[in-house]
């Protein structure tokens, strides 16, 4: 993809760093990655393209939208992945009336105002580096949870490792500790604050210490605060040698991220609130608010709770090296960078596929096509010659198939939308039934249409034993050798995990295991690659659907439930069951734009 990551910097945030290092991976998968901003304070392989995107005056803003709309024209832009306000302002404008992907990641709190509740201008796909910001938007400004995921700051996890484990000291030993951060602010504040109570405590306990202000310079603190064992740093490029200088280090955000990765004890103390030292009990809390820096209600104040630093001090004496390897771990399964840039993968194609066709797309399930009625409670069946009236109410309504193959393309940038059907349908079948090889398949070649068959990766199953317990009244399934027969019909195959058991029922990792090992199974047997999973029973959860995205999936789909839209929840998506009884009018209204939300509305889901 072409990839515009819009910044507005005038000197170096942990914004830069994290669109720095996200470009880095980006440019080495093969995507094509431009930086346009105000200034550049971080090393990049990315295009640089210098631009004025925090403006003073409605003319220079309206000459910075029309330079954007040209660089998007020029180089063939396919998402804008904006990084500040002033950024998404100017990426809202000039991406308005084109038909790119434009996604914000939003790094703190925003101010509330009028025009961002009537207007989001954050796109069509909000990224919250944490739990507090995710809450703001839905809470405050009314902006759809569907559209907002949690993506933290992503850290290079090959340039921090647990190199020195600075474990609890003798209380005779010098502390070195750093305050990190900006001294500007409420971090000014923050910093200010820490220095006056950590003086107070430490001197009380007899403890010798330095305290050294990384990023602060002498005439930004309060003379008052400064001292013999106070030292100042002027702002270096932070990196793993930095913090392993010091015993501990007192900071938010990326500071917490990449001490911790480093084997550093933290205090995690921000812009909105202190929180104190980080321990695994706390962990999950604290990455909430990036470490102390963003409240979820209000801007918060960074006051020190002097009682709770000094507790805090005493149990950073009683931390051992297993506690800081173990926090080093957690840190970098949260924050590591691969991950981030994979699920922000994802969102990319999302708003790319979303701004060429935003609507529903019908996707329909079928089962069985047996050429005369069957006595069967569950009603999965259509028989063939009704199946073909179906495909000729599809043609003559102007619907043309696509496959989960062809839309990944398609999300994904590798194939025009210039060939994206202007109504396009998606026929499913489950299991890998007889019939629907000799009964349906010929059809779909007379009609021109395409399906996806999801098969069972046991290929040793030939009877639906899950209907019926005596496998000889079972409904015959393909296979062994026959299966390669699948490879010259019209369908596509997809997994159905190995021998339709419910994937709800297992354990995490039983579930897990289904879901690759069914997918690899196939890929290995049609030398195809498999791209989407059925749930067996339609029957499924958020924590199934986050397991089919860690499998490698890059769709899966149940029943009756799941987003108005398929990049909703792309890993639960939403099939409408088809009936033996269908007519045209109940065709026309299950293929309908409107068919999703008047069901979602009507079952309360």
């Amino acid at each position: 993809m072409t990839i515009l990551h819009l910044l507005s910097q005038n000197h170096l945030t942990g914004a830069e760093v994290y669109a720095c290092q996200l470009t880095d991976i980006q440019v080495a998968t093969g995507h094509k990655v431009l930086q346009v901003s105000n200034g550049f304070y971080y090393p990049t392989k990315a295009e640089k393209i210098e631009l004025k995107v925090e403006t003073k005056s409605r003319a220079e803003f309206n000459e910075s939208v029309k330079t954007l709309k040209e660089l998007i024209a020029k180089h063939k832009v396919q998402v804008i992945h904006a990084h500040s306000r002033a950024a998404s302002k100017l990426a809202h404008s000039a991406s308005r009336g084109t038909q790119i992907g434009y996604i914000s990641t939003i790094h703190g709190r925003q101010h509330v105002s009028f025009s961002k509740k009537f207007k989001n201008i954050y796109g069509s796909h909000q990224i919250a580096i944490c739990e507090n910001v995710q809450d703001q938007l839905v809470n405050e400004f009314g902006y759809k949870p569907e559209n907002i995921k949690v993506i933290r700051n992503g850290i290079s996890t090959d340039l921090f490792f647990p190199k020195k484990i600075n474990s609890a000291k003798n209380k005779t030993e010098l502390l070195k500790i750093a305050i990190i951060g900006r001294a500007t602010g409420p971090k000014k504040d923050r910093t200010e604050n820490a220095v006056q109570s950590l003086t107070q405590i430490l001197t009380a306990k007899n403890i010798n210490f330095e305290i050294h202000l990384v990023g602060a310079s002498e005439n930004e603190i309060d003379k008052s605060l400064h001292a013999k064992n106070v030292f100042f740093h002027t702002p270096p490029t932070l990196h793993q040698g930095i913090y392993t200088q010091f015993d501990l280090v007192i900071g938010s955000g990326r500071v917490c991220m990449e001490s911790l990765m480093s084997g550093v004890a933290v205090i995690a103390f921000g812009e909105a609130k202190y929180l104190g030292l980080c321990q695994k009990e706390n962990f999950n809390e604290q990455i909430k608010s990036n470490f102390g820096d963003i409240e979820a209600s209000s801007f918060g104040k960074p006051e020190v709770c002097p009682a709770q630093m000094d507790a805090d001090i005493e149990n950073y004496y009683k931390i051992n090296v297993s506690q800081l390897m173990d926090l080093a771990k957690t840190a970098k399964g949260q924050f590591g960078i691969k991950t981030v840039c994979d699920q922000l993968q994802k969102i990319y194609e999302a708003s790319y596929f979303e701004a060429h066709y935003p609507g529903w797309i019908p996707v329909l399930m079928y089962h069985k096509i047996p050429t005369q009625e069957l006595d069967s409670p569950h009603k999965i069946y259509v028989t063939q010659a009704n199946f073909e009236k179906h495909l000729e109410f599809y043609k003559n309504a102007g619907f043309e198939t696509v496959t989960f193959s062809e839309l990944k393309q398609f999300k994904n940038g590798t194939r025009s939308f210039d060939q994206f059907p202007k109504k396009p349908l998606v026929l499913t079948f489950d299991d890998g039934y007889w019939d629907n090889l000799n009964n349906a398949d010929p059809l779909l070649k007379k009609y021109n249409f395409k399906a996806q068959i999801f098969l069972l990766a046991n290929n040793e199953i030939s009877h639906n034993q899950w209907d019926e317990a005596n496998s000889e009244k079972g409904d015959k399934i393909i296979s062994g050798t026959d299966r390669k027969l699948w490879l010259n019909s019209n369908f596509e195959i997809g997994s159905h995990g190995f021998s339709h058991k419910r994937i709800t029922e297992m354990t995490p990792d039983q579930a897990f295991a289904e879901l690759i090992d069914s997918k690899r199974a196939l890929e290995k047997e049609f030398e195809r690659e498999v791209c989407v999973y059925a749930y067996t029973y339609g029957d499924t959860n958020a924590a199934c659907a986050k397991l089919a995205e860690a499998a490698g999936y890059d769709f899966a789909v149940n029943t009756d439930t799941g987003g108005l839209k398929m990049f909703d929840d792309p890993f639960q998506i939403f099939r409408v069951n088809i009936f033996p009884d269908e007519t045209k009018f109940s065709l026309w209204k299950k293929t309908a734009s409107w068919y999703r939300s008047y069901y979602f509305k009507k079952r309360k889901k």
